[in-house]
Formats: C-alpha cells, sequence, structure tokens
C-alpha cells in the first residue's frame, strides 16, 4: 500500500464520536475525502468509511451502497448535472460498474433525493444513446442541513392546496422525464395513500379504477387547478407516455367514448362548431362539484387573472352627445342586478337567448372602454378583460383553445357569481373584420382568424351573460358579428355642447367663456381633451400657477401636430 493511501485508524476510530454530532455535510465530506485518499470505493474506503455511512443510513433510511452513492453525488456536486462518468470516475469503477446500480438509483429518486435525467429519451428511434446524469434536490438538501429530513414529510397529511403542488410535481417531472413511468406510479400511490384524510383523494379511491386512470384523472384536475386550463388535448394526455404505442389503446377508447372516465361521466369531448371534438376533453361540471369540494373556498371563488372588480373602479363623469347619452342609460338601468334577472326570465321563457351582447363603436378617444367601466361600477358588476388586439399574436396554433378558454372561464364566473360580471373585448378590431377569403398565399392566417371569428360568433349565440365589445371600425365590420349585438352604441365625436361639458369638468378653472373658446375653436374628442387636461396639469406644478388660455391654446396645437388632422372653427 502507497504511503499516500495509509490512514492513521486510531485517530479515526477516536473521533467517530464526535462526528457522531456534527452535522450532515460533515459526514458527506469525511466520506468524499474518505473515497479519494483509498483510491475510490474499495475494502480500505469501507474500513474508514462506515461511522459515517452508518450515520447517513440512519438519517436517510438506506441501505450501505445506496448511501455511498447519494454520499459520493453530493460531494461531487459542483450546481450541475453530475454525469455517470464523472460519478464512475471518482469511485474509481467502469461505468457498466455504476449502471448495475441504477435500480438504487430509482429507489433514491423515488425517496426524492435526486433526479435520474435520461437524455434522449427516444433514443431507439433516433439511434442515439441514452445519456444518464443526475441532478440533485435542493430542497431535500436544505432539509438534510436543517435537520428536518423525512422521506414522509414532503406527501404526508397535507392541505389541498399543497396536495395539488405535489400532484403538479408528480405530472411535471413524468413529463420531464425526471420520473420514469412506474416511479410515477409508484410516488402516486404513495401520495393517495399519505392523504387518505383528503375527501378528493377518498372520492378518487372510490372510483376503483387501475393506476393508469388514475393518473389521468389527476392529469386532468392538474391542469384545471394548477395551470388554470379547462380542456386537455390528446397529445397531452399522451405525453406522460414513454411511446405512442402504449397510449394508442386509451386514445382509441377516448375517441369512440368507451373510456371509463367517459362513461363514468367524469370527463367529457368538448365542441366545435356544434361538433364533438374527440381530440380535446374536459372535466365535466359534476365532476369538478364533487371532487373539489375542498377547494371550494380557496379555488372556486378566486377571482380569475386580470379581474377588475367593480369596488375599484373610480368614479369619473363623462358627457355624451344627448343621443348616445339616452342609450347608455337605458342600458345601465337593463343591467341593474334586478332588472336584468328579470328580463333574462322573461327571455327564457319566450325561448329567446339570455345573453346581452353590446358593441360600442366609435373613433378612438371617445370614451368607449371608460364607458363600459363606469357601467360595471354603477350596476355592481366586476369584469373581465379580454385584449383581443395585444393578444392576437400569441394565438396562431393555439388559437381556438385560447378563445374557448376565455368563454369556458368566463361562464364558471358566471355560475359561481351572485351578479354575472361583464366580459370586456376591448379593441376588438382584429376579430370583428370582415372575414377573409382564403387562398393560396394566405392559407394558414386566414383559416385561423376565420376559426377565431366562427368560435367568438357561436359563443355569443350561447352567451348567459353580459358582453360589451369596443370597437373603432365602421366600415369593415362583418355583418355576422353585428346581428349578434343586441345593443349597438355609436360614440359620435362630441359636440360643441358637450366639448364644452369636458373642458369644464376636466380643467375646473377654466370660465365658462374659456371652455366655450376652446370647444369651438378645436374639434377634440374627449380623449384628447384629457390628454391636454393633464399637461395642464404638470404645467401648473412646474410653474406654480394656473396656465392661461393662451397656454392651453398652445398645448391643444401641439396636440394637433401629434394627433390626426385637426378641424378648428374659426379664429
Amino acid at each position: 500500500m502507497q504511503e499516500t493511501k495509509e490512514f492513521d485508524k486510531t485517530n479515526r476510530i477516536q473521533e467517530h464520536e464526535e462526528n457522531q454530532k456534527t452535522d450532515f455535510f460533515t459526514h458527506i465530506n469525511e466520506i468524499g475525502s474518505i473515497a479519494k485518499q483509498a483510491g475510490g470505493i474499495n475494502d480500505l474506503f469501507y474500513e474508514f468509511a462506515m461511522p459515517h455511512l452508518e450515520y447517513l443510513q440512519n438519517r436517510l433510511s438506506t441501505n450501505q451502497i445506496q448511501t455511498v452513492l447519494f454520499a459520493c453525488l453530493i460531494y461531487l456536486y459542483n450546481g450541475d448535472k453530475i454525469t455517470i462518468t464523472r460519478l464512475a470516475n471518482f469511485m474509481n469503477y467502469a461505468v457498466f460498474k455504476v449502471l448495475v446500480y441504477l435500480n438504487e438509483f430509482e429507489i433514491l429518486e423515488q425517496k426524492r433525493l435526486l433526479h435520474i435525467k435520461r437524455e434522449k429519451e427516444d433514443y431507439r428511434y433516433s439511434g442515439g444513446h441514452e445519456q444518464i446524469s443526475f441532478e440533485l434536490r435542493f430542497t431535500t438538501i436544505d432539509a438534510l442541513r436543517k435537520g428536518y429530513y423525512s422521506e414522509s414529510a414532503f406527501s404526508q397529511q397535507l392541505s389541498i392546496e399543497k396536495f395539488f403542488v405535489q400532484v403538479e410535481r408528480l405530472c411535471e417531472e413524468r413529463v420531464q422525464r425526471r420520473q420514469s413511468y412506474p416511479n410515477t406510479i409508484k410516488n402516486m400511490r404513495n401520495l393517495l395513500k399519505d392523504n387518505e384524510h383528503l375527501l378528493f383523494v377518498k372520492k378518487v379511491k372510490a372510483l376503483g379504477v387501475n393506476d393508469d386512470t388514475t393518473l389521468v384523472l389527476l392529469r386532468f384536475f392538474h391542469y384545471l387547478v394548477n395551470m388554470d386550463l379547462s380542456e386537455m388535448a390528446l397529445y397531452h394526455l399522451e405525453a406522460i407516455y414513454d411511446h405512442s404505442s402504449e397510449f394508442a389503446p386509451i386514445r382509441r377508447l377516448l375517441q369512440n367514448g368507451n373510456y371509463i372516465l367517459l362513461t363514468e361521466e367524469l370527463i367529457e369531448s368538448t365542441c366545435s362548431d356544434g361538433m364533438s371534438d374527440t381530440e380535446n376533453f374536459r372535466l365535466t361540471d359534476e365532476a369538478k362539484d364533487e371532487f373539489l369540494v375542498e377547494l371550494e373556498e380557496s379555488f372556486f371563488n378566486k377571482m380569475p387573472k386580470g379581474m377588475k372588480l367593480h369596488s375599484s373602479i373610480a368614479e369619473k363623469n363623462l358627457f355624451y352627445p344627448e343621443k348616445t347619452q339616452q342609450a347608455i342609460n337605458e342600458l345601465c338601468s337593463l343591467l341593474q342586478s334586478g332588472y336584468f334577472d328579470d328580463i333574462q326570465k322573461r327571455l327564457s321563457e319566450n325561448g329567446m337567448r339570455t345573453g346581452f351582447a353590446c358593441l360600442f363603436s366609435g373613433n378612438p378617444g371617445t370614451g368607449k372602454t371608460e364607458t363600459a367601466h363606469q357601467i360595471a361600477r354603477l350596476t355592481g358588476r366586476d369584469i373581465m378583460p379580454v385584449d383581443i388586439s395585444g393578444t392576437k399574436s400569441k394565438w396562431y396554433g393555439d388559437s381556438e383553445k385560447m378563445i374557448k378558454g376565455i368563454f369556458d372561464k368566463y361562464r364558471s364566473c358566471v355560475k359561481r357569481c351572485d351578479t354575472a360580471p361583464i366580459l370586456l373585448f376591448n379593441e376588438a378590431d382584429a376579430v370583428f373584420s370582415k372575414r377573409r377569403l382564403i387562398g393560396e398565399n394566405n392559407n394558414g392566417p386566414a383559416q385561423t382568424e376565420n376559426a377565431i371569428q366562427n368560435i367568438i360568433l357561436n359563443e355569443i349565440e350561447n352567451l348567459n351573460g353580459i358582453l360589451i365589445a369596443t370597437t373603432n371600425l365602421t366600415n369593415n365590420f362583418d355583418t355576422a358579428f353585428e346581428r349578434r349585438f343586441l345593443y349597438k352604441i355609436e360614440f359620435e365625436k362630441p359636440d360643441v355642447k358637450t366639448r364644452k361639458e369636458i373642458w369644464r369638468s376636466l380643467i375646473t378653472f377654466l370660465s365658462c367663456e374659456d371652455a366655450c373658446t376652446l370647444a369651438s375653436r378645436f374639434d377634440f374628442s374627449g380623449g384628447q381633451i384629457e390628454n391636454i387636461s393633464r399637461k395642464s396639469t404638470v404645467h401648473q406644478v412646474l410653474s406654480g400657477k394656473a396656465p392661461a388660455l393662451e397656454d392651453i391654446i398652445k398645448l391643444c396645437n401641439t396636440e394637433c401636430l401629434t394627433g390626426e388632422t385637426i378641424r378648428k372653427i374659426g379664429f
């Protein structure tokens, strides 16, 4: 034996008691140091590393070789994955000998101590080779460092919210191939077993379905609860399997309507243009009501992302030409909670559609969007906003599903809210324009846009709530949309009288005469007048005095230069 590999055995044994009291990483460091000095994992290593291995075995509930493998991985960890070749070199093993312990690595993975990363999962088809490496879990290492690691501590007696966090981990680790399918099933069983106190788990177990079906069902609930997605395509379900052939029997059962989750009415196919869509499925309302009782307060009553509460809308005085004001007053009265419910009931009794689809059209800056907000405030209705023009670029590919998802979320809101919210399609020009002819050069985009329009037309037709759409279109409006809107209000540019009122309301120090001068001289929209009022406020802050009429006229001239051509009157 070389001198560099000799040990002071007496000192090592004497240090054993003290080492028992040291922290987790001290034992890891000792194991790594001994392995380096011993030239790998061999008899000499075991002779001196046993006290540290026994300590870790007791802490981790692992056998000897599992403890050695895990300790070596932590010792080698530098923030990145550890390849099997690097581990073999450190242990002074051939790579093949490390591969013999794959079962042991999988047990460590089940204990949530590491990830086995298999790159090129489809190597059988590509002709490549599967590259195995290992990733360590920071949360587990941190728990070990703090002294509270327990294999079951991560999944036992969880709240329903934390349970679904674990369901997300279960599903995503499988999709990302960080867990094998058998390990995923084992982890799922353990998760359900450890949380039998939850009503959700009791309901799942009461179904008596096999593990494969249970995992599919959990994936549907994961999509709904964790991702806020109501639908799942077949290719998303297929993602948990290694090969299409493994999913093929389930695919056939789903498409012919014989899959057990369909026959038990837990899931259903979606509809497209009135036809059953056998490529996309969703949980039934009955399944959501039955299985997610525990989430009623924390999940079903939560507001969708971006929902604007009516109580958060600031009061704002708006001024319109007389004809527009009358139409807005009428609509506001109809949407008051009591009247609206009575009207819907009467329409339903007469076999008519009960939804209220309203169109606000007109030039920019005429108050369409703000009017929708003020109607929401006055009628006590929250707003679910949809900015079509701002999100259209994201729709190519999954466009139809995203649009369906918007209406699904709105339907869900209407169902659980005492007062139906307003679905606000702001700046909806992009989808309300005339449908495009499908030609050779624009086949894809035209088909996508037309499909989106068809979905919206169908949804408006079956609307059970309130939709307000705003648009600047005047000449390119699709007549099919025009027929779907029960109330159509044209927002014209304010006349002189209305402009005068807007000037006085926004710049309160203006005299009647000055307001009349500005209203007569500049043919501005309400939005443009608001811009000038904001600039005058800035002027007042900087100068310490209110701007004179001449200063405001200069601001008006600037607005004329930066905006569209403004018709000046007089002067």
